[in-house]
């Protein structure tokens, strides 16, 4: 029987680097060392949570699991330093797995989340995806996974990336939105705090309604009156947005 993965040694000391090092410590999984480009974050991460720091990839010691945790454009690069015999895993939402450098031990554990150093986060909440091309593999990764999460599954590349995708609309681009807004009300000297009620409803509301029957506002009503006053007080880039946001409302909802 197999043991699991009971050591890692963490490549890269960015946001998810950080919050995944920190929960595996948290269940007792040894921490055997880190390594990154960015030096200084790696000693920072390294002197939170007591680890040893190297200075290259090649200085690693031989752990359970290899977890990258770094820009989706570098994983190949570092697979191919790490040696053949070593255990590894990466935790991009885009990158497939077979386009990076054969290994008989690769696999993925895509945590599907936005993570910030700094902020706190409920990590048994988090989904994550696992991949493997070797199924003993798959079910150490998905071990480790229920380790720190109460929401594990396996999904293929494609799966994992349409997920990455549609997390880039109700993250990033949901971001980008309330950037958009703050900005608009900041020019005309109007608190943006007094939206957060809203944003934190709309939220709420998405658990126990979907989203087409959530909609509200002007161009679910298909309130003509109220969109084009709405464009005349935007700037130039903002009307752009709200236009396009508005037209795909409309065309949603134009035969329901």
């Amino acid at each position: 029987m197999q043991k699991g993965i009971q050591s890692i040694c963490v490549i890269g000391a960015g946001n998810v680097a950080h919050h995944l090092a920190k929960s595996f410590q948290d269940e007792d999984i040894a921490l055997l060392g880190i390594t990154s480009k960015t030096k200084i974050r790696a000693k920072e991460l390294g002197n939170l949570l007591q680890i040893d720091v190297f200075e290259s990839i090649t200085e690693l010691p031989v752990a359970d699991l290899f977890l990258i945790c770094v820009n989706d454009d570098q994983i190949s690069e570092v697979v191919s330093q790490i040696p053949l015999a070593q255990a590894i895993a990466y935790t991009s939402g885009s990158v497939e797995l077979a386009s990076l450098p054969k290994r008989e031990n690769l696999g993925v554990f895509y945590p599907l989340q936005t993570f910030s150093v700094g902020r706190a986060i409920n990590i048994r909440n988090v989904p994550f995806f696992i991949e493997s091309a070797t199924p003993f593999f798959a079910q150490d990764l998905l071990d480790l996974g229920w380790k720190i999460s109460s929401n594990v599954q396996f999904a293929s590349s494609e799966e994992r990336k349409k997920m990455h995708v549609a997390a880039v609309f109700v993250n990033n681009f949901t971001n980008h939105l309330a950037y958009q807004a703050q900005a608009y009300l900041s020019e005309q000297q109007l608190d943006f705090n007094q939206l957060l009620p809203l944003l934190e409803e709309t939220v709420e509301k998405l658990k126990t309604t979907a989203p087409f029957d959530a909609q509200t506002g002007p161009a679910r009503r298909n309130d003509q009156s109220t969109i084009s006053a709405h464009l005349r007080l935007l700037p130039e880039d903002a009307r752009a947005i709200y236009a396009v946001l508005t037209d795909s409302i409309l065309k949603t909802y134009s035969n329901k």
